[in-house]
């Protein structure tokens, strides 16, 4: 089940949104609730009692919390002010003892049913142990449900928000079908709001919504699945490649990702937006960044901002990190001392970002590569900056700006082929295999290669990198081009409109000579 088929196109949210469309707006939220939960029931095979007890435990957590909140707030009222820090540390216990309870127990069922038999197998491997591997069929969704559901009882805990007192509601939040399978991670005053008002249709939301999903369906169906060819044949059959033709299997899997997602991102945020639902926004051109910071700012936003609000601020603004920042002040000079805690503080937010992708230890180096690169490059640019003093280079020039954007790219480069390997091993032969067989001759089409993509292939993903890259450009200027479209006289919006259609249907990768693509990201 992708969000590009056309059974999901037709079935599940072309009935949902006609009949979202047609009915009064107080019963729009039972539509897309029933079709979500139609949606998801299809998807999963069945699998639903994680998300059921995960939606239950999160509603009763937040009710619980905000009673615990209103008791509070009357019983301040009638006391002295003396007595008033007592009773706020006294009721601020019982909400935490409920928020820990209730974090422990979704995120317990994420850790039974995606990381049990990896924890065990790693047991059993250190410590000659014999825990035994079970047989679980991970959840649809679950990893992008169970951050949705921890940031609603902990935004309930800080207050943030009243609980929804309608389990039904809770229930739409974390199965919503556009969210459920690839994200984004989406809070409760993002997203949550919305679904409980839902608008009216909207002519302009309609035309901009479809603007979006026909560029979305771009990316994913005439680039990403085209050299989805190339990255599966050589990724498996990696011993028989080496040099260019690995390089360019590591570039072609960073773009078959990044369309891929982004664009299957394009094809929700334009079905949300047809329904008048504004998702949070989980890329911005990340090519463009300067440094690997800059650049997850930029790629699956939404899990960087999670994993900023729940594991970061939480670590580094608690009691034994403030003793280590002051500490750390006495001891070094101010950059270096807010800097150490820091660096601590996001080892954790890197490793829990890695193991959030996979069960594997490719995963955890996957996200340690770029803690260590990232923390690389944040102790020694005291000394970068001097060098670069000395040298007279101006790191504020255009030629530079290239630089720090080749850098990052490479460096990205890197962490896709820890990513996509079939693990570390695998990673680690293919990199050596670069600098063996290096002949351009072996991508030439029509070298019987085995790397799947011919003449017009090449064409076809060369125009669309080209089109990408100008849009990309365009965007970071601040020129929209949804919005100069909608501007322009009816028929040439119509021409527009149809030429980019038929550009997908006629160029798309489907049919005999290609494969169905399953969701990368619906894996994790």
């Amino acid at each position: 089940m992708t969000y590009t088929s056309f059974v999901f196109f037709i079935v599940y949210f072309g009935i949902t949104y006609i009949l979202y469309t047609l009915i009064p707006q107080k019963a729009k939220w039972c539509v897309l609730l029933a079709g979500s939960w139609v949606f998801y029931a299809v998807a999963s095979n069945g699998n639903v009692i994680p998300l059921i007890i995960s939606t239950v435990v999160v509603w009763a957590a937040g009710l619980i919390i905000q009673k615990l909140n209103d008791d509070f707030k009357q019983k301040r009222k009638l006391i002295e002010k003396s007595e008033r820090k007592k009773l706020k540390a006294k009721y601020k216990s019982y909400k935490l003892a409920v928020l820990t309870a209730g974090v422990l127990a979704v995120l317990g069922i994420l850790l039974l049913m995606k990381y049990f038999n990896f924890l065990g197998g790693t047991v059993n491997k250190l410590f000659d142990a014999s825990i035994p591997k079970l047989d679980f069929v991970q959840p649809l969704g679950i990893s992008f449900y169970t951050l949705q559901a921890i940031s609603y009882i902990t935004d309930i805990y800080r207050g943030k928000y009243e609980a929804c007192r309608n389990p039904l509601r809770i229930s739409l939040y974390l199965s919503f079908m556009l969210t459920i399978v690839e994200g984004p991670v989406a809070r409760y005053d993002q997203l949550g709001t919305q679904l409980n008002k839902c608008s009216n249709f909207s002519f302009k939301n309609f035309s901009f919504g479809a603007q979006l999903i026909v560029w979305g369906l771009f990316k994913k169906v005439v680039i990403a699945d085209r050299v989805s060819e190339l990255v599966n044949n050589v990724f498996k059959n990696n011993e028989d490649y080496g040099g260019i033709v690995v390089i360019a299997a590591i570039l072609a899997y960073t773009l078959q990702l990044y369309c891929e997602f982004s664009g299957v991102m394009d094809v929700i945020n334009g079905l949300g937006e047809m329904m008048g639902i504004e998702m949070p926004q989980n890329f911005n051109h990340p090519f463009f960044a300067k440094t690997i910071n800059e650049f997850w700012q930029r790629w699956h936003i939404t899990l960087g901002g999670w994993l900023r609000d729940y594991i970061f601020y939480p670590i580094s603004l608690s009691k034994p990190f403030m003793k280590l920042t002051k500490g750390a002040r006495k001891r070094f000079n101010p950059y270096y001392a807010n800097l150490i805690p820091t660096s601590v503080a996001l080892f954790f937010v890197w490793f829990a970002n890695g193991m959030w992708h996979g069960a594997g230890w490719k995963y955890i180096v996957y996200g340690l590569y770029y803690y260590v690169l990232m923390m690389l490059g944040l102790f020694l640019e005291p000394i970068s900056d001097k060098v670069c003093k000395v040298l007279k280079i101006n790191r504020k020039s255009k030629p530079y700006y290239l630089f720090q954007i080749i850098r990052t790219f490479v460096i990205v480069n890197g962490g896709m082929l820890i990513f996509r390997a079939d693990g570390l091993q695998k990673a680690i032969s293919m990199l050596v295999s670069i600098f063996t067989n290096f002949s351009f001759k072996v991508l030439l089409p029509g070298a019987k290669n085995g790397l799947g993509l011919d003449i017009k292939d090449y064409i076809i993903v060369a125009i669309g990198i080209v089109i990408i890259f100008v849009v990309g450009i365009l965007h970071e200027k601040q020129i929209s081009i949804r919005q100069r479209i909608s501007e322009m006289k009816f028929p040439i919006k119509f021409i527009v409109y149809m030429a980019a259609i038929f550009v997908v249907i006629i160029f798309g990768a489907y049919g005999d000579n290609y494969g169905v693509q399953d969701l990368i990201y619906a894996n994790f």
